[in-house]
């Protein structure tokens, strides 16, 4: 049983808690799970901001309901925005992207349908990407004169590399869930319908692992690529305290033992 389940008014975003996983859904199908859809931005703001803030929470899932992940932005809002308005709307987005990339708890996507403009940035901004065969990923913001946003910038060419990101950015195509995997736009395939089950599968893992050395993994990857000199401080900085905490002595006598180790993130 979860030991939670809440909505955002009009159930625009659904969260539910069960052993330290905290799975999101953006439930707005009829606009595609749209960010600006009403109650959307609001309340996944709300449900990220709680997962960080509560040390208990140790994992987050993300994914859409009604057979899509997110299809970005409502063009039919966008369009009747002014400039001072737009740069208002996209200010607070950015909260949502850099949350993700930069706090120290792991993020992970689960991706049925389109994750499509600030709905690709939002799923490829997650530390796991688990795409169905037949999601559909598009940055495709050329396809209407509009300037890439949701952090893409970054995000895209630290999956797939600076060229092939800018072909897509370039071209706005279309890649399904099996190219995806192979550019490494997204990290895991799984047959149409099984993304949540996967991702919560893995988010159980990590809820499992060692806190301490996941959160400094995650934080110090967000650095590469760096220099040989960098690597090394990065971890002559992280890693004795990791070696002289009781995670880590827990996890080697765990080792020693033959059994599975129990974690407190101490």
């Amino acid at each position: 049983m979860a030991e939670g389940l809440t909505s955002t008014p009009a159930d625009a975003v659904l969260v539910a808690v069960e052993d330290r996983v905290m799975t999101v859904t953006l439930n707005a199908p009829a606009m595609r799970n749209a960010i600006s859809a009403p109650g959307v931005r609001e309340g996944l703001t709300a449900a990220i901001d709680r997962f960080f803030a509560e040390p208990a929470l140790h994992v987050l899932v993300l994914t859409g309901a009604g057979g899509a992940f997110c299809s970005g932005g409502n063009l039919n809002r966008l369009k009747e925005m002014d400039e001072i308005a737009l740069r208002h709307s996209l200010e607070r987005s950015a909260w949502l992207y850099r949350q993700i990339i930069l706090g120290e708890k792991p993020v992970i996507a689960a991706v049925e349908g389109a994750a499509f403009g600030a709905g690709l940035g939002l799923a490829i901004a997650c530390d796991v990407v688990v795409a169905a065969r037949d999601a559909r990923f598009c940055a495709s913001f050329v396809r209407i004169g509009g300037m890439p946003d949701a952090a893409l910038f970054w995000s895209l060419p630290w999956r797939v590399g600076p060229a092939r990101a800018r072909q897509l950015m370039l071209f706005g195509d279309e890649v399904g869930g099996a190219e995806a995997v192979g550019i490494g736009l997204a990290d895991r395939l799984v047959e149409p319908g099984a993304a949540l089950a996967e991702a919560q599968r893995l988010a159980r893992r990590l809820a499992d692992g060692p806190p301490l050395s996941i959160r400094r993994i995650k934080t110090a990857i967000r650095r590469a690529p760096m220099d040989l000199e960098a690597a090394l401080q990065l971890q002559l900085d992280n890693a004795p305290s990791l070696f002289a905490s009781a995670d880590f002595r827990e996890g080697a006598s765990a080792f020693l033992e033959k059994r599975k180790p129990l974690f407190t993130g101490r």
